[in-house]
Formats: C-alpha cells, sequence, structure tokens
C-alpha cells in the first residue's frame, strides 16, 4: 500500500509503478540485476515511460517521474534525460 498513489488515483491520474532492476522481492537473481547497472534501472524507468505515452495511457507533455530514496534518484535521472531530448 502507498498512500501517495492512492491519493493521485483517487483524483483521476493514471499511475505506474515501476519495479526497476535490482528492487527487492523478486529473489536474488532480480536483485542481483542492479548490481553496478545503474544505466539498466535507468533504462527500465525510461522503458516504462515510453510503453505508458505509445500505449496511450500517458499524454508526453503531462508526465511525471516520481520516487523516494533510489527511486528519486531514478527519477531525477529520468527528468533530465528526457529535458535533454527535448532540446
Amino acid at each position: 500500500f502507498d498512500p501517495v498513489i492512492q491519493l493521485l488515483v483517487a483524483r483521476g491520474i493514471a499511475v505506474l509503478s515501476v519495479n526497476y532492476r535490482g528492487s527487492t522481492g523478486f529473489g536474488n537473481r532480480y536483485y542481483n540485476l542492479g548490481i553496478g547497472n545503474v544505466r539498466g534501472m535507468h533504462e527500465d524507468v525510461e522503458d516504462a515511460r515510453r510503453w505508458a505515452i505509445t500505449s496511450g495511457l500517458a499524454d508526453p507533455d503531462r508526465i511525471a517521474i516520481v520516487g523516494a530514496s533510489w527511486g528519486g534518484y531514478l527519477a531525477l535521472g529520468g527528468a533530465t534525460k528526457v529535458a535533454a531530448e527535448a532540446e
């Protein structure tokens, strides 16, 4: 349960919660995929963003990447990558 996700959904905002490689709770093999592979974690988040847009669930001009702790770092990386692509 995540109260922030519930708040957003209750206001009609679609939420995609990404379990990027290295996330816990999916076994050692999945966790180990993230060790030394920060680029791969960023790619997981970017792939999810692209999927949400191409599937029509998200508007590319009105999308946010949000996270806390390591997810916050990935969100910041996602924001800078998207900004760089827009230039």
